[in-house]
């Protein structure tokens, strides 16, 4: 749920949103494309409620000749990412070109290569698509490959830390790994064939397959990588990359860091307005309340 008056209660929120928005802007000014930014602080995932946010704003734009979008995201629900994703190739209608400041992860990883071309800065990292488990109790996603190996290791040593784990996690999606990896790698395939290997299913499954092979789900996967790959990327340069690092300064020492000092308890998911797009982050309850009544 949007709360647009956040950023006028809490001063760091203002300071990202109109720094941010010049920043932006000047993104378009390079760019000659309407810009919108996805930026997911730490805490926040790509999810239904999520999804629903954006679609609230974007649904505004219409379709658009051309479309950039700025995407920051340590990933969440691949089937979100996946509507997102799609909706995205359908809206922009001519280029559409994926912005990745510093990282986009798991299910952010899917969403990045919605475009036709994904331009990163140097120090800028996707990451491995495989299967996510989401554990309520915690509010965190947690690699279902990671589970496994764990649960096997305990297997034949202790018997009751190992119910422990599974009493946490849903356990008939530990015997679905194979069919869940499979998922990911179809659904990474039809975004990448829908656009940036436009056509060419062969090549868009091999890519996806390889996006889900990789030993550690914290895995960085870089701009020399991901032209290994075949995929269409480069590195931002010159007026683009200073524009995208000033971004990701800004983000850090404005939303991150406002996220850090709050515990978890003591804060609310929140969502507003950058823009044409949103930044969805977390904001201590009391100033989500004082927000939400002015």
């Amino acid at each position: 749920m949007l709360v647009n008056g956040i950023v006028d209660v809490i001063h760091a929120f203002k300071v990202f949103a109109g720094e941010g928005s010049r920043v932006l802007g000047g993104l378009e000014g390079v760019s000659g494309l309407p810009i919108v930014p996805l930026l997911f602080s730490p805490s926040r995932y790509i999810d239904e409620s999520s999804v629903d946010s954006i679609y609230s704003v974007l649904r505004g734009l219409g379709p658009s000749d051309g479309l950039g979008v700025v995407l920051q995201s340590g990933g969440g629900d691949v089937d979100e990412a996946y509507l997102l994703a799609r909706y995205l190739q359908r809206i922009a209608r001519g280029r559409l070109v994926v912005y990745v400041p510093r990282y986009a992860k798991s299910a952010g990883t899917l969403l990045a290569l919605a475009g036709d071309e994904l331009v990163m800065l140097p120090v800028a990292e996707l990451g491995p698509i495989d299967p996510l488990l989401y554990d309520a109790k915690t509010g965190r996603y947690v690699p279902l490959q990671s589970i496994l190996e764990m649960l096997d290791l305990l297997s034949g040593k202790t018997r009751d830390l190992a119910l422990a784990v599974l009493d946490r996690i849903p356990v008939i999606e530990l015997g679905d790994y194979k069919r869940a990896v499979e998922h990911n790698v179809e659904l990474c395939a039809r975004v990448l064939a829908s656009r940036m290997m436009k056509g060419d299913w062969e090549k868009s499954r091999r890519v996806a397959e390889r996006l889900a092979s990789y030993k550690q789900h914290s895995a960085a996967i870089t701009v020399d990588d991901l032209e290994e790959l075949g995929l269409n990327v480069r590195e931002a340069r010159g007026e683009e990359e200073e524009l995208l690092w000033r971004l990701h300064e800004l983000w850090v020492d404005n939303i991150v860091e406002v996220e850090k000092l709050t515990p978890p308890e003591a804060r609310e998911p929140v969502e507003f307005k950058l823009g044409r797009g949103v930044v969805l982050t977390t904001a201590p309850l009391d100033l989500v309340e004082k927000a939400r009544s002015t």
